[in-house]
């Protein structure tokens, strides 16, 4: 009897965008919070950042950044419908699905307000910028960075037995994450990084043409 091949985990990475979608509902619901898809330890660690920074920056607080209440003004809507930039308008609806579908093919997004979030998870409209907002006298990107997301970023991979990472961050998202390849690469995960330093205004549609072709060929 032939045996399936085994399909290798692997995780996409990419920046979030500035260009966003108004609107969504008042209901936020963590079925698809990249919380439920960490250890313990790195969950309450990542929230209690976003909580921080929203915190710092004077967003109204919600149950996104890890405040409850009872009723809140902030719509919320899945993150890969929010977000409307030039890589997002690459990528297809039936990408999209074929996302949500997929056991062994993740994406996670590299976000100035939330950290890191999965490309369904409830987000609201935001307006903060890893290389223009500063929380304690520091950009985010640096920030981010001191406050090791890049850990959180590992231990990711390792509750979700990723064994290659696709990363297609531009420079001020790959700084937040620091230095997640080298330490990636220390623990046996195929780190494979697309620049496009040649690319100008276009980098972020050619991102999302590669992005989206990479999920179409993907044997889920």
């Amino acid at each position: 009897m032939k045996t399936s091949p085994v399909v290798e985990k692997v995780l996409i990475l990419i920046p979030c965008s500035k260009s966003k979608k108004p609107g969504g509902a008042h209901v936020y619901e963590r079925a698809n919070c990249i919380v439920n898809h960490l250890s313990q330890s790195a969950g309450r660690r990542l929230i209690e950042l976003r909580r921080r920074v929203a915190v710092a920056l004077r967003e109204t607080l919600g149950p996104d950044v890890g405040v409850e209440t009872t009723e809140t003004q902030i719509k919320f809507m899945r993150a890969y419908d929010r977000y409307s930039g030039n890589l997002y308008s690459k990528i297809s609806k039936s990408a999209w699905e074929k996302m949500n579908r997929s056991q062994n093919l993740g994406l996670v997004i590299v976000s100035a307000l939330y950290g890191i979030l999965k490309h369904n998870e409830l987000i609201r409209n935001y307006n903060r910028a890893m290389d223009r907002d500063k929380v304690e006298g520091v950009l985010l990107k640096t920030w981010w960075n001191r406050q090791g997301l890049h850990e959180i970023l590992l231990d990711y991979t390792a509750d979700n037995e990723i064994k290659v990472v696709h990363d297609f961050l531009s420079k001020n998202y790959s700084e937040a994450i620091w230095p997640l390849q080298s330490r990636a690469e220390e623990l046996g995960i195929e780190y494979v990084k697309h620049g496009y330093s040649g690319f100008g205004s276009g980098s972020n549609c050619r991102r999302g043409e590669d992005v989206e072709r990479l999920i179409k060929t993907f044997d889920i």
